[in-house]
């Protein structure tokens, strides 16, 4: 039996004006008054709540709420803040969340005689902490199965997280880097130098500028691997800065390739270099790109005069303007001409000497642009029979 009033019209006025779900409920937890508020979160309307309990209204958690209503009857202590949750309609697999807090209501000589519940929906809270849960754990587990460095500093410098890719290769955990400044972690820490490498580009990050460069960094068993190396400002919607966000990736199949290439490349000069003709390479205008050190000894002029100059410039005057509009020709309809079966020039070294020669063309690409690759052989006392054009 009930030991309070009605409310009053005022009173229901005022409690359905709240921005929170207010219940009254008797000594027997049931309901005496509900706000709409609440009613609507509970999935009734308020007036199916009056002479019903908690169990009747919501099933799953009722007998729950009502253990606690009865501990805080027969304390007279109220129970605040606490978290509850249930099928709203049952059955309906949608969760409905709240946080409530229920009070003692006395009768004037102090024995409780009911309950006030104060319950706010946080479902929509909760909703938008799980979705953000989900892509936090969607991006950490994206970030995990990159094999690149992703972290995240604090301006300062201090390391407050990395992905996985960086601590598995350096068999380390994120305790034992977590709260460092990044410079003192291990990747670093055996080189005083790139530690302050990394602190500058720490210090400049902050002040808002991005850092990239090549660096070498240690992994596990003291391996020290390249890496091309990031470091940039994180901004808000504001366009502060409020964190740091180093990256990185391995560069080491990169750097054996380019190493390859180089040593390639110096075999290809070497075998350039050795050649006993003179090599040229002249570019769709006829200019000198490319000499060997026969050519120096050849023609007497040192390699850097050669390059830049035009190929006519190392025959006879008298040849010059011919061979310009023969080479011209070539570019057009380039085609391999051995050595063998060209004529018979005349060379001019940078005496004024002249000697025969013939010259050799090959066709090549260099940047989508025409170039030939041209090999001049002079001719001696062996090569009888071949008699020079006239000069």
């Amino acid at each position: 039996m009930s030991c309070l009033p009605d409310p009053s019209g005022l009173v229901n006025t005022l409690l359905n004006s709240v921005p929170i779900g207010i219940a009254v409920l008797d000594a027997d937890f049931r309901y005496l008054h509900i706000n709409q508020r609440l009613a609507s979160s509970n999935g009734l309307p308020a007036e199916a709540h009056i002479g019903r309990r908690p169990r009747d209204v919501i099933p799953d958690a009722g007998p729950a709420l009502e253990a606690i209503m009865q501990a805080v009857q027969s304390s007279g202590e109220p129970r605040t803040r606490f978290a509850a949750s249930a099928e709203i309609p049952p059955g309906s697999g949608q969760l409905r969340h709240w946080e409530a807090s229920y009070h003692p209501l006395p009768m004037p000589g102090g024995q409780p005689c009911g309950i006030v519940a104060m319950v706010e929906d946080v479902t929509a809270r909760y909703e938008a902490e799980r979705v953000q849960r989900e892509n936090e754990g969607h991006l950490r587990r994206v970030l995990d199965n990159l094999f690149a460095f992703v972290g995240v500093l604090a301006l300062d410098g201090t390391l407050q997280s990395a992905n996985r890719a960086p601590l598995e290769a350096a068999a380390i955990r994120i305790e034992d880097v977590r709260g460092l400044k990044f410079w003192d972690c291990y990747w670093w820490n055996y080189s005083p130098q790139i530690q302050a490498q990394i602190q500058h580009a720490v210090l400049r990050a902050a002040c808002g500028e991005v850092s990239r460069f090549d660096v070498v960094v240690r992994m596990a068993d003291n391996a020290l691997t390249p890496i091309d190396f990031m470091l940039a400002p994180l901004r808000d919607e504001y366009g502060r800065i409020t964190h740091l966000i180093p990256s990185a990736i391995d560069i080491s199949a990169r750097k054996r390739s380019e190493d390859a290439l180089r040593h390639n490349e110096a075999l290809l000069r070497q075998v350039v270099e050795t050649i006993p003709d003179g090599l040229v390479m002249v570019d769709d205008a006829g200019l000198i790109r490319l000499v060997n050190s026969r050519m120096e000894s050849l023609f007497g002029y040192p390699r850097a005069t050669l390059l830049g100059q035009h190929f006519c410039y190392l025959l006879a005057e008298a040849q010059r303007e011919q061979h310009q509009s023969k080479m011209k020709q070539y570019l057009q309809a380039p085609f391999d001409r051995h050595v063998a079966d060209s004529q018979v020039l005349q060379a001019r070294r940078r005496d004024g000497s002249l000697f025969p020669c013939k010259i050799g063309l090959s066709p090549m690409q260099v940047g989508n642009k025409p170039h030939v690759l041209a090999s001049i052989r002079e001719l001696t006392d062996a090569d009888k029979g071949h008699k020079p054009e006239p000069a």
